[in-house]
């Protein structure tokens, strides 16, 4: 169910156009460090300015439920004006691409404007509360619960 048909790269993902942002492929890794999922990376463009990161992580282990299947930043002096979810949406063509139904995604109980761009995109919380494992770097850095989000693809 959370699982995706298409472990591998699809081929002429360098650059995703979107009608707000752009996704530019920053790279395409096998593995992950702690997860050991392999994942796009991409940076969020605004014009020629990078203004952030979005990855996709491809497929299903324990750590989904800590890191979900998307991850992203938005650059400080860039938060605010819904770069986020645009990004997001883009992301959520990809991975009906590789054959996703649902899409995990957790976030930090604080942070509202991530929250926000989840719903937005049509996520709806599913857990309240999880404990993040006190040797993961989001505890070390502060984080030691997260909310997770499911978002339907079809």
């Amino acid at each position: 169910m959370y699982d995706c048909l298409i472990h591998h790269q699809i081929l002429s993902k360098e650059h995703i156009s979107g009608p707000v942002v752009s996704l530019k492929l920053q790279g395409f890794y096998e593995k992950e460090v702690g997860s050991d999922l392999p994942h796009y990376c991409f940076f969020i463009m605004l014009g020629s300015h990078k203004i952030g990161s979005i990855t996709l992580r491809l497929g299903l282990n324990d750590m989904t439920m800590v890191h979900g299947h998307v991850g992203y930043t938005i650059d400080e002096g860039y938060r605010g004006h819904g770069y986020s979810y645009y990004a997001l949406e883009m992301i959520i063509d990809l991975a009906k691409e590789h054959g996703y139904d649902h899409l995990l995604l957790t976030c930090d109980p604080q942070n509202l404007s991530s929250i926000k761009s989840v719903l937005k995109a049509g996520g709806k919380l599913i857990k309240e509360h999880i404990e993040v494992p006190k040797d993961h770097i989001y505890y070390v850095f502060g984080l030691t619960h997260l909310n997770l989000y499911e978002i339907k693809l079809k």
